[in-house]
């Protein structure tokens, strides 16, 4: 079965105003006194990843794009930007890791059961996005080779060596979009495999049937493409022996319309037949959602995960209720769940049978009221159908709570 993953841009961007006054905090050697708001936006971008049941998050690349982040000249010297325009004024040297922070921050904040896959812009396409302005550099090609020598390699080892990554993702979006591949864009790749510990995913962006043939020839686990705008390459990588899995990119990352699960089940299903049943490693957003609404990107994914589980586990099947016979009462008590309009907290009290209070916990968190009594369950004599009920009301009363309403009522005769 694929795990859902995303590409790695997520629109989780934290305010103008916080990063200049991050900024300009950190410049006066305070940086430590306020939270970075980078931070805030990875965490964000987790919780939306791990919610919409994406099970290889990144963290979200909120940071900069994938051009940016990798020839910062805060971590790259050598390196001089003028607007959105990167020139390479002498030989590069790396000051620093570009990624390492952010991953063991996301690492940290997600359970142990969700892996990370973190984007790191291959040096084929950093090599093509800078402008070489002095004499430092012959050619591009010169350039691509000190770059993966010297940022991208660095990058990966130091991720590895981390524990914190289970994938890692190379970005190749400039390789689709050219005529030609030279030869030195397998040249470097072989470099990466020489020194891989972890399993690489290659991304490539666009139309690649024609170069479908060379991308089996990298030294990678997974080809991850887009399948959703190019589905000849459903024909083009279906005709060719390789080795590799195959990363499916099944929801458009470029409309605002959110896919129906069945218009993406579809494409899964069909790209399972077409593939081969064990070929396909992820299913994922054709591209980074960086330029998407967050609801939309949000919303993508969602359906992508609930898609992937109609097509591998079958359409879920209706619940029936079930009343709650006297049998199944709890032999000690009952909760009473009522709303302090003064304090707006959820007040919930377990009395015995002969309505007495037995314990009484207040607050306007209902997990933190659940959590207390589902502690203190076996002591008093909770039983587990009795927790679920209570659930469902801790639920009723913080919506209520929440409208700004003051009127709850409990359900208590069925």
């Amino acid at each position: 079965m694929p795990k859902t993953t995303t590409i790695g841009s997520y629109p989780t961007f934290p305010k103008p105003e916080d990063v200049e006054y991050y900024l300009t905090i950190s410049s006066h050697g305070l940086g430590d006194e306020v939270v970075d708001p980078y931070l805030w936006s990875i965490d964000e971008a987790l919780e939306d990843f791990t919610s919409a049941g994406i099970e290889v998050p990144s963290t979200g690349q909120s940071r900069g794009d994938l051009y940016s982040l990798f020839l910062d000249p805060k971590v790259v010297k050598g390196i001089h930007w003028n607007g959105a325009e990167a020139f390479v004024e002498k030989k590069i040297q790396r000051r620093a890791s570009t990624r390492l922070a952010d991953v063991l921050h996301a690492r940290s904040a997600l359970p142990s059961h969700y892996e990370i896959k973190e984007p790191v812009t291959d040096a084929y396409t950093l090599a093509r996005f800078a402008k070489i302005s002095t004499g430092s550099y012959r050619d591009t090609r010169e350039l691509a080779k000190d770059i993966n020598r010297k940022i991208v390699i660095p990058e990966i080892e130091d991720l590895q060596k981390s524990g914190a990554v289970s994938w890692i993702q190379l970005d190749s979006p400039a390789i689709a979009a050219e005529s030609f591949t030279p030869d030195y864009f397998l040249e470097l790749y072989e470099e990466v495999a020489s020194v891989a510990e972890l399993p690489i995913v290659i991304h490539a962006c666009g139309d690649t049937s024609r170069i479908f043939a060379i991308l089996t020839k990298t030294k990678v686990h997974t080809i991850s493409l887009d399948f959703y705008h190019y589905p000849r390459l459903f024909d083009e990588a279906s005709r060719h022996n390789y080795d590799q899995l195959i990363g499916l990119g099944c929801t458009d990352s470029q409309n605002l319309r959110v896919e129906s699960v069945e218009e993406t089940g579809k494409m899964i299903d069909f790209a399972r037949s077409k593939l081969g049943e064990d070929r396909i490693q992820f299913v994922h957003p054709h591209c980074g959602q960086r330029n998407l609404n967050r609801e939309v990107a949000y919303g993508k994914n969602v359906t992508l995960t609930l898609a992937r589980d109609d097509v591998y586990f079958g359409r879920p099947e209706e619940a029936q209720s079930s009343r709650l016979a006297s049998k199944d009462y709890d032999p000690r008590g009952y909760f009473l769940v009522s709303i302090l309009k003064e304090s707006r907290e959820i007040l919930v009290t377990y009395y015995s049978y002969k309505h007495v209070p037995i314990r009484r916990l207040r607050s306007r968190s209902a997990e933190k009221i659940f959590q207390s009594f589902n502690e203190e369950a076996d002591r008093l004599g909770i039983g587990r159908r009795h927790l679920a009920y209570l659930t469902l009301e801790l639920g009723r009363a913080e919506a209520t709570l929440q409208s700004g309403a003051n009127n709850y009522r409990q359900k208590v005769i069925e």
